[in-house]
């Protein structure tokens, strides 16, 4: 770099404005003149080095009268040193000796018989054997004095050499330039060699009108090659791959939002595992579980995850939310293998998700508003934004599935001739155990790069003064994070997807209130055994149990909504309770028996149906218990008289005065309303092979019109 000092002459940057050093005044003052305004200032030296100290005054490098500072010399001087080869910085660093010894002989004059010998003392000294001329040396100094001493005023510019720019004629580059902008910036993306052959033959064109002695050259593909090569790579992909292609290959990554405590931000979003896993019974494929993960970005600790063959929904939303906020005491009871405790509990301050409907959903922005969390929707597709939790999940995917007998990989291009299916072992408990393990075991007791710590320390030492916040009891909270509906009570309770709800408290909150009272209430829907009413006057909810609980005792909503579509269909639409009961068995039977086919999308949707979603402790433990060996026969002996029997079976319904299609009609409405929770477009295989309807419907079968029943295959 240039040394500079105040002298007279040296021009200085103070701020935005530039000034001339005029003269040294008595008592250690300085006059300078604005180069713009021609005002006279006065400062002191001391002043004028505290600016420089505080980066607010700079020198202006530009030589004098004697050696003034050329444009290229000048353009030399913006470069860093570490720009250059080391070969030639290393030049540099033995001239720059000869001119340090010139310039401590001086004054001396400027000719070979002064600078001769001190070349040849410097020589030896140095033990250079190729020593530069005396004019070399005198040049060199001119410059090195120019630029204020600064080295790289006499790095070599071996750069420069050869001819600048293209050789090629401006017609055949106004050629090339339009073929790559036709062919190669397309979003079909055109390989340079056919770029090549189309310019070959638009040149060969061009020629059949020109003398022999103005033909246009042919250029070589590599030309092509460095033509391209000059172009911005951002707007190749720009054209080739589409912006947002272009912005996350050039982004510019920075620290994401500061937090100082834990719970501050808690990241939310889904990801299906890269494995495979296996049935306790039946040993058969089920698919790749899904996995809804919440992580406090303070610690980077696992607060809470959901896994099961839920897709992703609201449902999946609110049980990974319920298990980040309870706490993990359930760990060493059932999984005694997992040394270390899980001590990540509370309610978050800020929950941040993407944007799917789940998280846009009513139900869950009510749940945050009650508990107290903020919720900030990431932007769309700029998966960075949660960098923390996508980096979680993909080490969770390899350090865990990755590996495993099968794993499915993150990439299909990975399994090469692996086949996942064939070789699953992973039992779905095990699968289980080993997901709590890793995270409880491996995860939480690694060192973490980002936090310079190991997150369960860091977690325990941040909440040793300050003990994560809790709601007031686990069942309010269970209130909280369930669906949201309005109901009319009537004499005989309310109705809620096809179920009657009634108890003495519901019935005590009518007299109380008057009749056909509309209420708000909250379920679950991982178990409609029991719904919350809200009383208005109290503003407490009090719990109603279903009237058939033997039928909707630990019946997710999704089986329902299966349930009563094959009622429907199946029963010639009668949707009462011995119906739907009828159905259920009939289902149950049918996917036992489809369950033992081949096709894994399929199993994983009776995996799916089998599931028991009312445990939400255990990190959402999915149950089933298969049927009995005989019974495929029960089911269909039962299916084959099934309308004959139901009729003598239920006799005179409750309310005679409604008809057989506007009890299918009512039904019908409360089916079509929607949700995030429905998922018709996943039916398991059973239901589609009935050719049973996708969605709820909203209209009636005539009797007369209504398909004839089936008996399943065997």
């Amino acid at each position: 770099m240039s040394l500079l000092s105040f002298r007279k002459g040296q021009c200085v940057k103070i701020g935005a404005n530039e000034f001339l050093i005029l003269q040294r005044l008595p008592e250690d003052n300085w006059q300078l003149q604005n180069a713009t305004t021609g005002e006279w200032c006065k400062f002191t030296e001391e002043d004028l080095l505290d600016r420089y100290s505080k980066k607010e005054l700079s020198f202006i490098v530009r030589g004098n009268g004697d050696y003034p500072l050329t444009e290229k010399l000048a353009q030399k001087l913006t470069h860093d040193l570490a720009a250059y080869p080391s070969q030639l910085v290393a030049l540099a660093q033995n001239r720059v000796q000869y001119l340090k010894e010139v310039d401590r002989r001086q004054p001396i004059v400027i000719e070979p018989k002064t600078l001769c010998p001190l070349i040849e003392l410097v020589s030896q000294r140095l033990q250079d054997a190729n020593p530069p001329g005396w004019y070399t040396v005198y040049r060199d100094y001119c410059k090195w004095l120019a630029a204020g001493r600064d080295v790289r005023a006499i790095v070599l510019r071996y750069a420069d050499r050869g001819h600048r720019g293209t050789r090629v004629r401006a017609e055949v580059i106004a050629v090339v330039d339009q073929v790559i902008e036709e062919l190669y910036m397309t979003p079909e993306r055109k390989r340079i060699p056919e770029v090549h052959f189309e310019i070959v033959r638009r040149l060969d064109d061009e020629n059949k009108f020109r003398p022999g002695y103005d033909k246009l050259p042919i250029p070589s593909r590599r030309t092509i090659y460095r033509e391209i090569a000059r172009r911005s790579p951002y707007e190749v992909m720009v054209a080739r791959y589409g912006k947002r292609r272009a912005d996350m290959e050039f982004r510019i990554s920075m620290t994401g939002p500061e937090t100082s405590r834990v719970l501050e931000r808690v990241v939310m979003d889904h990801t299906p595992s890269d494995i495979i896993v296996v049935d306790d019974h039946s040993m058969l494929p089920l698919g790749r579980p899904t996995i809804t993960s919440a992580l406090d970005e303070h610690t980077r600790c696992l607060t809470g995850f959901y896994a099961g063959f839920e897709p992703p929904s609201c449902l999946a939303v609110m049980r990974c939310l319920k298990h980040a906020i309870l706490p993990k005491i359930y760990v060493p009871r059932e999984f005694p293998s997992i040394k270390n405790p899980w001590k990540c509990y509370g309610t978050p301050e800020m929950v941040v998700v993407d944007n799917p409907p789940e998280f846009h959903s009513i139900h869950f922005e009510r749940a945050c508003l009650q508990i107290g969390s903020d919720i900030q929707y990431a932007k769309v597709r700029v998966p960075w934004y949660k960098g923390k939790l996508e980096r979680f999940q993909g080490t969770l995917n390899r350090d865990l599935m990755h590996g495993q007998p099968g794993t499915t990989f993150s990439n299909i291009l990975e399994r090469d001739d692996y086949d996942p299916s064939k070789h699953a072992v992973v039992l779905l408990s095990t699968f289980r155990e080993i997901l709590h393990k890793w995270i409880v075991d491996v995860y939480l007791q690694t060192p973490h790069r980002g936090i310079k710590d190991i997150p369960a320390h860091k977690w325990h030492s941040e909440t040793t003064g300050l003990p994560p916040r809790l709601p007031p009891s686990a069942t309010e909270l269970d209130v909280v994070l369930g669906m949201t509906a309005q109901r009319v009570v009537f004499h005989y309770g309310l109705e809620l997807e096809g179920l009657k709800y009634n108890g003495p408290e519901l019935g005590e909150l009518r007299r109380r209130l008057g009749a056909r009272l509309k209420v708000e209430l909250t379920f679950d829907p991982g178990d409609l055994g029991h719904i919350n009413v809200l009383d208005p006057l109290k503003g407490t909810y009090i719990f109603v149990p279903a009237v058939d609980q033997a039928y909707a005792k630990g019946l997710s909503l999704w089986q329902n909504k299966v349930v009563r579509r094959y009622a429907q269909r199946e029963l010639d639409g009668r949707t009462d309770i011995v119906a739907l009961a009828q159905a259920k068995a009939e289902i149950r039977a049918l996917v036992e028996r489809d369950f033992n086919r081949k096709s894994i999308h399929g199993r994983k949707r009776h995996a799916r149906f089998m599931e028991d979603h009312t445990n939400s402790t255990l990190g959402e433990r999915a149950t089933y218990q298969p049927l009995p060996a005989d019974s495929h026969g029960v089911i269909q002996e039962a299916r084959d008289g099934t309308s004959q029997q139901l009729r003598q079976a239920t006799g005179p319904v409750a309310e005679p005065q409604r008809s057989r299609q506007e009890s299918a009609a009512a039904a019908g409405s409360i089916a079509g309303r929607p949700s995030f929770f429905t998922d018709d477009e996943a039916l398991p295989v059973f239901e589609a092979d009935l050719n049973l309807p996708r969605a709820c419907a909203t209209t009636t079968v005539p009797e007369d019109e209504a398909p004839a029943m089936r008996k399943p295959e065997d």
